[in-house]
């Protein structure tokens, strides 16, 4: 009994000896075992790295791998039974799974029978559950961490509302946002019940959430309306403005021209289209530069620079004797 136990050392030096001078990859014989041993549905992972309760080991994952590079074609047959397999060892896992042996008559708390109404098949996972204890699990929430019960306090005190952090709704009104909830209304609830003093805690930060919360719904309603009104005053600009031909220099001037009349009410909103030759002959009037002349030379701006090479302007040489 004892020669037939090999120590450590000993069993690395026959395995050493056992691939001793072998090339890369593995001998004909060892691959055509290699592909039986697949076809009768063991898996990658116990030939190549062996387990409790069954054979050692036939090759080392190198050799596999080094083989597959060799032997493209052998690989691909190879891969493809080693992955069906791989799925048929998952099934028989799950089918043979000690909790699930044990929840089909009952559930796992070995209370309430796993049939008929109250057995649920969660559509997401496919796993089984009892609903009975899903109901007294729902009825008896666990309590609230310390921490948990500071973070709710100091969200209170913030002016948080008890939507925001039950349910996600923000204060003030809005669409429900998930990541906005911090703690389970089931457990809120429950602490409420069981901790007097954080219930009474509650009562008092909570007595004005309802004026609070209609003064922040009504500030935001105002900037809703706010918001939607600097809109339409931006989009009114642009319209106004195209209204006017580009090559008009003074486009910019008559459309603000135009606004000045919509604010005095002088001017009604669906008459603008029509009145805009009016605004540009009025702005021509007042500034007359393209067509007005003084004497025999047309009179120009005094911002006009005097010379193309400098920055001095008509408005920097005028004197009062030009018209004393």
């Amino acid at each position: 009994m004892a020669s037939a136990q090999q120590t450590r050392s000993e069993s690395h030096r026959a395995a050493y000896l056992k691939w001793h001078d072998v090339p890369p990859g593995m001998p004909a014989d060892l691959a055509d075992e290699f592909m039986k041993r697949l076809t009768e549905g063991s898996t990658l992972r116990k030939l190549t790295s062996g387990s409790k309760g069954c054979a050692p080991a036939l090759v080392t994952p190198q050799r596999f791998k080094k083989h597959c590079e060799l032997h493209p074609e052998w690989a691909v047959e190879a891969m493809r039974l080693a992955k069906a397999n791989a799925k048929a060892a998952d099934r028989l896992k799950s089918v043979n799974s000690f909790w699930r042996k044990r929840t089909q008559e009952l559930c796992l708390k070995g209370l309430h029978p796993m049939v008929g109404d109250n057995l649920r098949i969660d559509p997401s996972t496919g796993r089984r559950a009892c609903l009975a204890c899903r109901k007294i699990a729902a009825k008896n929430p666990p309590p609230m961490k310390p921490a948990m019960i500071a973070l709710v306090k100091r969200e209170l005190d913030r002016g948080i509302s008890l939507s925001q952090m039950t349910f996600g709704r923000p204060t003030g009104g809005g669409a429900v946002n998930p990541s906005l909830k911090i703690v389970d209304p089931a457990v809120f609830y429950h602490q409420r019940r069981i901790d007097p003093e954080f219930d009474r805690y509650i009562v008092e930060r909570i007595a004005n959430n309802s004026s609070r919360g209609q003064r922040i719904r009504y500030a935001r309603a105002r900037a809703r309306v706010q918001s939607a009104e600097r809109r339409e005053e931006a989009n009114d600009y642009e319209k106004i403005l195209a209204l006017f031909p580009i090559s008009f220099p003074g486009r910019e001037d008559a459309a603000q021209d135009v606004f000045v009349a919509l604010f005095d009410k002088s001017l009604r909103r669906e008459d603008v289209r029509a009145r805009v030759k009016q605004f540009i002959a009025g702005h021509n009037r007042m500034f007359p530069t393209n067509f007005a002349k003084f004497g025999d030379s047309p009179l120009v701006s005094l911002d006009e620079a005097l010379f193309e090479d400098g920055s001095g302007t008509r408005g920097e040489n005028v004197s009062r004797g030009l018209w004393d």
